[in-house]
């Protein structure tokens, strides 16, 4: 004979634009005074920091807390869901999933029937939200009794840190400096993806997030160097630019593969494998990506596209104009300088009535080489695609 779990009573606070009490989708929804809710205790259900401290003897660390709300809902309205299960961590994950279900029907529904009522295009997708409040084992008579939720964090982070209190290079300093004030958006966002990949798992994100995050700090800088139509051939071009290498080109199609085919990652799966998982808190996600986790690639990407663009000068060219300066008549034929370099680095103009395209290349190359204080002979310069009526020159300076 199979033995029958206990029974436990999850309770949600919902909010949504309608909410019909009585029994939806295996739920029940009811109206709850915030008196009997004060009485009740409820509370987001969260997990207990685990002091690590007295415990392992580290005086730093990070500890991540596998959730934790952060929203915090006020309702008179809540979601009940009665659930047999092996525990009240099984009973909350299976909770979560009805609850979760229900709210993507009612948000749907909403809209179906103010498009009914009103016609057309009216109204918006809005969605329900829940929140978990209180967790109960029930008697086989129907008493309720309070269960206290122990899950706990266990993981740490970087314990004993700092490990110094100086750079390991004297001229990491500098480089921060460098990379810290040169503006450039690609490099912005590729980084911010980057870093928020990296810290997603701390976060509450979910692998899902993690992972495509990861893989659009990669994509912005390939894209930004290339035009090609197909991923594929951008990344060619893209590492013949800033160096990727071989076995790093081979990450990356790893990762693209992973974040465009797999529906795991990026599209709605057919076959959602988590939810065949037997029900567990928090809930396990359907994200087949191992890579989330390890950055270096990404990281590396970033840092090769830096130490190259760095090196990359953009110089537009606009026709000269005549000006009086202290009661003379002055040209600007032959002007060079800097463009708004707090919002973009490496931009200039000039001007020039030069026609000939390398003898106008040539003027460029010599401008900057006197502004950088550095020689002719390690500047190459190319023509560009005009823009609003301008030339536009790309001066590339070789490495030392």
């Amino acid at each position: 004979m199979q033995r029958e779990y206990p029974k436990f009573r999850v309770y949600a606070l919902i909010h949504g634009p309608i909410i019909s009490v009585g029994d939806n989708l295996g739920v029940s929804i009811k109206k709850m005074s915030f008196e009997e809710q004060h009485t009740r205790g409820f509370s987001p259900v969260q997990y207990v920091f685990t002091d690590v401290t007295a415990e392992e003897g580290y005086q730093t660390y990070i500890t991540s807390l596998p959730f934790v709300d952060n929203v915090k809902i006020k309702s008179e309205y809540v979601a009940i869901c009665s659930i047999h299960e092996r525990d009240e961590n099984a009973a909350i994950g299976g909770a979560f999933r009805e609850f979760d279900r229900l709210c993507r029907y009612l948000s749907i529904s909403n809209l179906h029937d103010v498009r009914t009522i009103h016609g057309g295009k009216v109204g918006g997708y809005l969605p329900y939200m829940y929140q978990v409040m209180r967790v109960y084992s029930v008697a086989i008579d129907g008493t309720e009794k309070e269960i206290e939720i122990t899950l706990r964090s266990g993981h740490v982070y970087l314990p004993n840190r700092p490990d110094k209190n100086s750079w390991r290079d004297d001229k990491t300093g500098d480089f921060l400096h460098d990379i810290s004030s040169f503006h450039d958006d690609t490099l912005e966002q590729a980084l911010k993806y980057l870093y928020r990949s990296s810290i997603g798992g701390m976060l509450l994100d979910s692998p899902e997030k993690i992972a495509l995050d990861h893989v659009k700090s990669i994509e912005i800088i390939i894209n930004a160097l290339s035009k090609k139509g197909k991923f594929h051939d951008r990344l060619e071009e893209a590492a013949s630019l800033i160096g990727i290498t071989d076995d790093e080109q081979k990450e990356i199609k790893k990762f693209w593969k992973s974040r465009s085919e797999l529906g795991d990652v990026a599209h709605a799966s057919k076959y959602d494998q988590a939810a065949r998982y037997p029900n567990q808190f928090p809930l396990p996600s359907n994200v087949q990506y191992p890579w989330a986790g390890h950055g270096w690639v990404a990281s590396d990407i970033v840092l090769k596209y830096f130490n190259y663009r760095r090196r990359v000068f953009r110089v537009e060219v606009g026709e000269p104009y005549e000006y009086i300066e202290n009661g003379y008549k002055t040209s600007s034929d032959g002007t060079f300088g800097q463009i708004n370099p707090m919002w973009e680095s490496n931009r200039y103009f000039m001007y020039s009535k030069e026609g000939n395209k390398p003898k106008l290349m040539k003027k460029a190359v010599q401008a900057l080489a006197e502004e950088l204080g550095i020689s002719e002979n390690i500047i190459h310069a190319k023509m560009g695609n005009p823009e609003h009526g301008m030339k536009v020159i790309w001066l590339t300076v070789t490495p030392k």
